[in-house]
């Protein structure tokens, strides 16, 4: 991205998703319903905010 051979980028988060799958297991645990699809929502990655994922 930064020699400009890519243009965007996405980050996926992986604290994110296990928090989802932590919250999905202990809903299905009490009983309850859930989606068969939990969306995570991802980051997109620019040229403008990469430097943020590279800390």
């Amino acid at each position: 991205m930064e020699q400009g051979g890519l243009a965007v980028s996405v980050f996926q988060d992986a604290a994110g998703q296990g928090a989802g799958a932590v919250d999905a297991a202990v809903s299905l645990i009490s009983g309850e319903d859930i989606d068969s699809k939990i969306m995570i929502p991802f980051v997109l990655v620019t040229r403008e905010n990469l430097a943020s994922f590279k800390e």
